[in-house]
């Protein structure tokens, strides 16, 4: 009798390690399908309503009426995507198509008007210290004074087309000091030997980088002066270079990464409307099978799945009104803002809420930059940031909290906690697991509660000490 019980043992030990172990190759066969496979369960969810309409019109007919609806969640699903990706496309070539030198220098023209970085003297400042260069390298590389006093007489004269501002004290000594150094090598230019023209140029270089430095308000304003101000020529070599063998490179692999992405995604959406597909017809039947292996009791596991169902429609609820309300207002603040393609923008924005860690800022804060940068309408664009900051963004944090309390019974504080740590740990996807583990923790913890409720003092006594109850301690 011994022996039977060891043997029992044995065997059920080696099931249950083949069990672990099968199991754990199921998950390696099937982890890139778990996502899909529960967005298929969840949508199964959702259009279930749809579905048992589609199926009494084609009167029972489970398989046409799986495909019908499997047809019905794909254009739900697939059309954002295919606008959004269309979207991308187009507003990509358009930008690429306008970065010549002259949309580049307009743009720069607008920036610096807006944030004050014009060079004052403009001319007269690029040419004096064009011409410095050029005296300088010509008498080094030429040793050549013959054009040296036409330079100089040059340089003197866009001297005196140099207006310094009364007001700027900082700026007019070192101005002194650089008219002081030309004075000196206009006047004995003619006197001197190629070393000391070359050294009073030099000089008169440095003086110049001074009093230029000064003038245009300290080295970092002068470094980002000199940012935004680009010669024509560099402009040119810019526009050129920018798409180079090497940015090509870069945006051919830019682009296959791209490629590779939305693949998988296809990838992914056509496993998930295959799963759709197959729980339409046979998801009762799953559902039983995988129900008879569960220990629980029949009412616990028709709690659960109800719960399953309540929380995964009311995350999509949740989801769908906060979109509609971030794009609304959002289309608010760009009608208020002026903006050109009102309908595409709230489109764009509405779609984008949807989108963990991206949201609606996607649009409204690029639109914003635009408008301080290009449009010249600043007080709009802050408008927009603040709109976007404010209305736009805490909506998010208002709706969902309360369609979640209303559909699942979740706390306001739970409710949001569930979505943000569900993003946080799990992704995307953390929208909807989120508030899942919240509530199936909930769930269980009454059921807990329902079964300890139920267990009398002498069962109690039972489970902790191993033993049936002393009558005597019940009495």
């Amino acid at each position: 009798m011994e022996t039977n019980k060891l043997r029992r043992l044995i065997s059920f030990l080696v099931l249950l390690a083949i069990i672990i172990l099968i199991g754990a190759l199921f998950y390696r066969v099937m982890a890139s399908f778990l996502l899909p496979l529960f967005l298929s369960t969840v949508l199964v969810v959702i259009f279930s309503p749809v579905h048992k309409r589609i199926l009494r019109r084609f009167k029972g007919k489970s398989r046409l009426a799986a495909t019908a609806t499997t047809t019905i969640v794909a254009l739900v699903v697939l059309l954002p995507i295919i606008i959004a990706a269309t979207y991308a496309t187009v507003e990509g070539s358009r930008l690429v198509r306008n970065i010549t030198p002259g949309y580049l220098a307009e743009s720069l023209e607008d920036f610096r008007r807006v944030f004050k970085l014009q060079i004052p003297n403009e001319e007269a400042m690029l040419n004096s210290q064009r011409l410095i260069e050029q005296l300088v390298d010509e008498t080094a590389l030429k040793e050549d004074t013959a054009d040296v006093a036409k330079l100089v007489n040059d340089l003197v004269e866009f001297r005196t087309k140099i207006v310094i501002d009364a007001t700027q004290q900082e700026s007019s000594a070192p101005f002194s000091v650089y008219g002081q150094s030309l004075d000196k090598l206009s006047r004995h230019s003619g006197e001197m030997t190629v070393e000391e023209i070359l050294n009073e140029g030099v000089k008169v270089r440095e003086a110049f980088a001074a009093f230029r430095t000064t003038h245009l308000g300290g080295t970092l304003k002068e470094a980002l002066v000199d940012t935004v101000n680009p010669t024509p020529n560099e402009l040119a070599e810019f526009s050129n270079n920018l798409l180079n063998s090497n940015f090509r490179r870069q945006l051919l692999q830019a682009g296959a990464n791209t490629v590779g992405y939305f693949l998988s995604l296809i990838a992914g959406i056509v496993i998930m409307l295959i799963g759709v597909y197959f729980f339409l017809v046979d998801g009762r039947s799953m559902v039983q099978s995988i129900l008879k292996l569960s220990p629980l009791k029949t009412d616990y596991e028709k709690m659960l799945i109800d719960e399953f169902v309540s929380i995964s429609r009311a995350v999509v609820l949740a989801t769908i009104l906060s979109a509609l309300a971030q794009g609304i207002l959002a289309g608010v603040g760009f009608w208020i803002a002026g903006m050109q393609s009102l309908l595409l923008l709230t489109f764009a924005s509405t779609l984008l809420a949807m989108v963990p860690f991206i949201g609606a800022a996607a649009v409204w804060f690029p639109a914003a930059i635009w408008l301080i940068l290009f449009a010249d309408k600043a007080g709009y664009g802050v408008f927009l940031i603040v709109w976007g900051l404010g209305p736009v963004s805490i909506v998010d944090n208002v709706v969902k909290p309360l369609v979640l309390q209303n559909k699942s019974k979740l706390h306001p504080m739970f409710a949001l906690l569930s979505v943000v740590g569900g993003v946080q740990a799990l992704g995307p996807i953390g929208i909807l697991t989120g508030p899942m583990v919240v509530v199936f923790l909930q769930t269980l913890l009454n059921i807990l509660h329902r079964e300890l409720s139920t267990i009398d003092n002498d069962d109690l006594g039972e489970l902790l000490d191993g033993a049936p109850a002393d009558p005597a301690f019940s009495e």
